[in-house]
């Protein structure tokens, strides 16, 4: 008995301790030769900083793993195939979050250029005449080496340490890659003939990643990777290989600084937010004033039809060849025509030429009908009749055709009514519905700006300053500075995507005041020039302004800013690097012209035939990938037209672009 008795209690001891019996088991996958990430040591076990955290983890949480490192390509299969629950040595980027859910960051670094010694690299677009090679299915793939057109002549192969050699042997030129593991490679072999030129890129993001929608294990990893943070041992590990250097905390400014641009975000976003929930109520309004006005138009048209039912209607006679054999008395209110003008006349005299293919294609069928002893039943016409003053009136005829003994159409007699007022209230509901569709497409184009462009800045600037402040102890100075620059520029294209749909707002909902005064034109293109500078210096594009004297212009200032600062903005978002962007201005007899050029991509025909029409999504990436809501140009053309002005475009593909608006001059 005392052994069953120590038996149960053992089992029960195995059954609560971390790791026991019933202790959840996952599958990891990863690269088996990426170190120090991930990678199968000497004794053939797995090893690195990604096994040592999540054996840490595991040792914590009670979990148990089973590490099944492979080539990057399988690894990354059978995380998608469900034979693996975790990945690890994964860079977080946009494409992956589709399948996959990422862990809070483990590490993070940039990519570099490894390249021949050999070979000068002055300037990035060198690259075009370097032959690269291309790590399978690596994220560089998807954020550098496809946007900037590098995939012509290129080299595949599934290993870094293969991309290094077949630098070194001379088959390939450069290759991008994470710059720590490149620069161990190049150490363990020793390599002669590579180094790294040019500037970083693609800051990456290390983390674990598990299958899309496993948020209890997606739990377990973030607790576990916050406590070891907490608790210093993802520190250790760190230095352990030698992935991180040591340094005092320097960021506290940096992430002060995060707080602000946070903080003005989202009182951006909250003021965005309920500007749309006026806009949607605004909307809701309009839309039943519409659709009282159309009910009201329907009770409307009711009436009309019982007082034409009840009022003296033309009774009309023809014969068999369509001539007038009698016609009452309410022809003359209608049309004007005594009947003695009428009678003896032929219909088709009085019909358009649409209206008289109507009744002959009618009676085609009606003889038809006929010979197959089918005699047809009264038919309705709505037609245009010809008034005695040479007007037209819409009619609307019930005719019927009888028959003599033979059975032959012998002529007709009917019933015509006014129905201009019908018309006229058809042509009006047809106006209302247009006007809705508009609205409903403004409205649909705003949700969707706001549902698409402004989070995409927002999803970035939280990210990088999570990636701050989580960080600030581990981060190089380079890195930091690197991240707080996309942030500013995340938030400036923020703030002048909120400008824009402010202002748009204003002009589709009639707020915006229109208050034109003599205004010195070459002071206001300054003022949006300076405010363009930092944005034309991050990308190294050259800004310049070329005034033809002090002109004076009549227009509203601040329309007159929106409109050139969208101009400039777009000129340098389409301009490559050390690109120009040049704004000058004339006088040309009445009229101001105002043209911003530039050297940029440029456009074709059909792009540039679709540029203000609202109906159109039509955005294009600029040159460094930023995105655009399409609505800028719109309201350059609204505010332009609002001041009788005009604005065209002249742009030929791959050689820019001028922009030139045209506003009325001083006392014009």
């Amino acid at each position: 008995m005392p052994k069953i008795l120590y038996l149960i209690a053992g089992l029960c001891i195995l059954l609560a301790e971390p790791g026991g019996v019933l202790a959840q088991k996952y599958v990891v996958a990863g690269d088996f030769d990426y170190a120090p990430f991930s990678f199968i040591d000497k004794t053939g076990k797995p090893s690195g900083l990604d096994v040592d955290v999540l054996d840490a983890i595991a040792a914590s949480s009670g979990i148990q793993l089973s590490y099944q490192l492979s080539p990057w390509e399988n690894a990354l299969s059978s995380i998608q195939s469900g034979k693996a629950d975790i990945i690890v040595g994964i860079i977080f980027s946009e494409d992956r979050e589709a399948f996959l859910d990422f862990s809070i960051p483990i590490h993070a670094e940039h990519y570099s250029i490894f390249i021949r010694k050999d070979l000068s690299l002055e300037e990035l677009s060198i690259l075009y005449d370097y032959k690269p090679v291309i790590l399978a299915k690596d994220v560089s793939i998807e954020k550098y080496l496809m946007p900037m057109g590098l995939l012509g002549n290129h080299v595949v192969v599934p290993s870094l340490p293969e991309a290094l050699s077949v630098i070194e042997l001379g088959l390939a030129d450069y290759v991008l890659a994470p710059n720590l593991l490149g620069l161990r490679e190049i150490e363990r072999n020793r390599y002669q003939n590579i180094e790294i030129k040019g500037p970083a890129i693609i800051p990456s993001i290390y983390c674990f990643a598990v299958a899309k929608g496993n948020t209890e294990l997606l739990k377990i990893l973030n607790e576990g990777i916050a406590e070891l943070r907490k608790n210093g041992q993802l520190t250790a590990i760190q230095q352990r290989w030698k992935v991180y250097e040591t340094e005092d905390s320097k960021y506290k400014r940096a992430v002060a600084l995060t707080g602000v641009v946070l903080s003005i975000t989202a009182v951006s976003l909250l003021l965005v937010l309920a500007w749309a929930w006026l806009l949607r109520l605004q909307v809701k309004r309009k839309t039943e004033s519409i659709e009282v006005k159309n009910l009201e138009l329907q009770k409307s048209e009711e009436k009309f039809r019982i007082i034409t039912e009840n009022s003296s209607d033309v009774i009309w006679h023809l014969d068999a060849n369509f001539c007038v054999t009698y016609v009452s008395q309410a022809d003359r209110r209608i049309r004007g025509f005594d009947r003695e003008e009428v009678i003896g006349k032929s219909l088709f005299s009085i019909l358009k030429p649409e209206g008289i293919e109507l009744l002959k294609e009618a009676n085609k069928k009606r003889m038809l009908d006929l010979k197959k002893g089918i005699r047809s039943a009264p038919v309705v016409y709505e037609l245009e009749e010809l008034c005695k003053d040479g007007s037209w009136v819409w009619v609307e005829a019930t005719a019927t055709a009888f028959y003599n003994r033979e059975g032959n159409v012998s002529g007709y007699h009917g019933v015509t009514r006014d129905i201009s007022e019908r018309k006229e209230a058809e042509l009006l509901l047809k106006q209302r519905e247009m006007e809705l569709r508009e609205l409903n497409s403004t409205k649909d184009k705003l949700f969707s700006i706001i549902a698409h462009d402004l989070r995409s800045p927002f999803n970035a600037i939280l990210n990088l300053s999570d990636l701050l402040i989580e960080n600030n102890k581990d981060i190089e100075p380079a890195d930091a500075r690197s991240y707080l620059e996309m942030i500013h520029s995340s938030a400036e294209n923020t703030l002048v995507l909120l400008d824009n749909l402010l202002a748009w707002a204003k002009s589709q909902t009639g707020a915006g005041i229109y208050q034109p005064e003599i205004v010195s034109l070459p002071t206001i293109i300054r003022e949006v020039m300076d405010a363009s500078t930092s944005i034309a210096k991050a990308k190294g594009i050259s800004l310049n302004y070329t005034p033809a004297g002090n002109i004076e212009v009549y227009a509203d200032v601040n329309m007159l800013k929106t409109v050139l600062r969208n101009l400039v903005s777009n000129a340098i978002k389409y301009t490559h690097s050390d690109g120009n962007v040049v704004v000058s201005s004339l006088r040309n007899k009445d009229r101001i012209e105002v043209s911003v050029s530039d050297n940029g991509v440029g456009m074709n025909d059909e792009v540039r035939n679709h540029l203000f029409r609202i109906d159109v999504n039509l955005t294009t990436a600029g040159t460094a990938h930023e995105k655009g809501s399409g609505l800028g140009l719109i309201l350059c053309r609204e505010f332009i037209e609002r001041h009788g002005g005009e604005i065209r475009v002249e742009s030929e593909l791959g050689k820019g672009s001028d922009f030139v608006i045209s506003l009325p001059a001083k006392g014009s």
